[in-house]
């Protein structure tokens, strides 16, 4: 055979050697991955298993909706049938409160530690709204009321209702943050991002410039069908390798 057949078959060789040492070298590397994943799962199910088990719930936002007032908790209902002329009445004392009542529950037989962040907040001896801050939950234990709440004029409540209307994200909402924790170094944090907003003032039909709070609707019931919320949030869980040194386990690919 001539020589430049023999050159050409030993390049083919040297290709396929290298191919070979490639593709070896990509074996490894999805081994591992596997391995890796197959060991964050692992440790992941134990700190689930081992995480304490916290209930958060929400009670139904208050309706009729609460006027704003400086003299306590719990705020008091605007009278049925109220009305307000824009623009002389849109701003200043005409506020309206959306609000939602919660409660922690520590079934785990572990001390837990709640950190209240947003419109959050208790009443306190006065009742007098503060900020709900930081509690610790013993086992068994139940939190007081907590409030999401927060108060907003009727022209900004108007102004969730045009974006409404326009399909827009409304404005204006009531947040808060919940996040509970235990003592590990080596645990699990969970938290609730928590959202209440809606078009509880709706413009009267055929007055211009006169807004009311909206009415019972035949067959779709009270004006709560107006507010936007959840009663059972959806909880996020951090996984720590270490809480002192800030080191979190990866969450699972598609997470």
């Amino acid at each position: 055979m001539s020589e430049t057949f023999w050159v050409a078959l030993g390049s083919i060789g040297t290709t396929l050697a290298f191919g070979g040492v490639v593709w070896q070298g990509y074996l490894t590397r999805g081994a591992l991955k596997v391995s890796q994943l197959m060991t964050a799962d692992a440790i992941r199910s134990r700190l689930d298993s081992q995480a304490p088990e916290v209930t958060l719930k929400l009670s139904p936002p208050q309706w009729d909706p609460l006027a704003a007032t400086n003299s306590g908790m719990p705020c008091n209902p605007w009278p049925q049938g109220h009305t307000w002329h824009f623009p002389a009445e849109q701003d200043g004392a005409n506020r309206l409160v959306l609000q939602q009542v919660l409660v922690l529950e520590n079934l785990s037989d572990r001390r837990v530690q709640a950190r209240f962040d947003g419109d959050l907040v208790v009443a306190d001896e006065d009742r007098r709204p503060t900020a709900a801050g930081v509690i610790l939950l013993e086992p068994g234990g139940t939190s007081r009321d907590v409030y999401l709440q927060r108060e907003f004029t009727i022209k900004e409540l108007s102004e969730n209702f045009t974006a409404s209307e326009a399909g827009r994200e409304l404005p204006y909402k009531v947040l808060g943050t919940v996040t509970v924790e235990d003592d590990r170094d080596n645990g699990s944090t969970d938290r609730w991002d928590l959202v209440l907003t809606g078009c509880p003032v709706q413009p009267v039909p055929d007055r211009e410039g006169l807004w009311r709070i909206a009415p019972w609707h035949l067959t779709e019931g009270s004006g709560l069908r107006t507010l936007h919320y959840s009663l059972l949030p959806s909880r996020q869980r951090i996984h720590w390798i270490s809480r002192t040194q800030e080191i979190q386990l990866p969450a699972p690919e598609g997470a």
